[in-house]
């Protein structure tokens, strides 16, 4: 499979290591091949007095237990990535070996976090929710002070998001005007959105991920349980057959109907 596949945990471990571990072993099972943290200190991801904050300390693991579970889901052959939303989270993730780090709709105008997490010099994703084309130019450049390995992903921070909210036209605008790969983070329910996005050319799509919809926490409702991951994974392995290649020809399909019924003139 060529699409990157995203399996975003986030916080939908609920702060518990062990629920933490189920759903890295269960996004394995699913097929996809990465998965996403969140890596934060409750007090600095929000502004003092922002409500979240209560609920980002409910659910928050401690790097070290992070870390543990980073190790786990790299043991499962899992490629790992995490969102880190505070300096002192950029330090952690120093210390730790990852195969890409994300910068969040949220913190993209945030260009201090930008070129700390550009000084990882880790393959760097970004959502480009409620950004305009200037902002989105403008973290590609505090990122590229750094390094060039860097993939926007259209996003809209809608929770869930309607799936006439998509507005997916983004992906080939900054396809064409940022000239590099571009993703997709999906915040609609099934996988219908997530496939036209493949079939428009994002070259990863990532997706909320749990092991049950109606545990508590602010992301499970609307995240994919393993059955639908894996009938996302198989859809997307289903679109990238279909799309095959450009070449032009005689196909293998198209021997025998080639050899009775085709005609020249000059």
């Amino acid at each position: 499979m060529k699409t990157l596949v995203i399996a975003e945990i986030g916080i939908n471990h609920n702060g518990s290591f062990d629920i933490g571990r189920r759903i890295v072993d269960s996004a394995h099972e699913a097929g996809v091949q990465a998965v996403k943290f969140q890596t934060y200190r409750p007090e600095l991801r929000f502004d003092a007095g922002n409500p979240f904050i209560e609920i980002f300390e409910e659910y928050h693991l401690d790097f070290e237990q992070e870390a543990m579970l980073w190790r786990h889901a790299r043991e499962r052959g899992l490629k790992v990535l995490t969102t880190p939303f505070d300096l002192p989270s950029v330090e952690d993730c120093r210390t730790q070996p990852l195969d890409g780090v994300k910068i969040a709709s949220f913190e993209t105008t945030n260009l201090e976090l930008a070129r700390a997490v550009a000084t990882l010099k880790k393959p760097t994703y970004f959502s480009t929710g409620q950004n305009s084309m200037d902002e989105v130019l403008a973290v590609i450049a505090a990122i590229r002070l750094q390094h060039d390995d860097i993939t926007p992903m259209h996003c809209i921070s809608s929770y869930p998001m309607k799936a006439e909210d998509s507005n997916l036209s983004v992906i080939a605008r900054l396809r064409s005007e940022l000239e590099r790969p571009v993703g997709f983070s999906d915040h609609s329910e099934g996988h219908f959105v997530a496939g036209l996005a493949v079939a428009l050319g994002a070259v990863c799509i990532e997706k909320h991920f749990t092991i049950d919809n109606d545990m508590e926490g602010p992301d499970h409702s609307f995240s994919m349980t393993p059955k639908s991951m894996k009938a996302l994974v198989d859809h997307v392995k289903l679109i990238e057959t279909v799309l095959g290649d450009s070449w032009m020809g005689v196909r293998e399909c198209e021997q025998q109907i080639f050899k009775i019924a085709r005609r020249e003139t000059a």
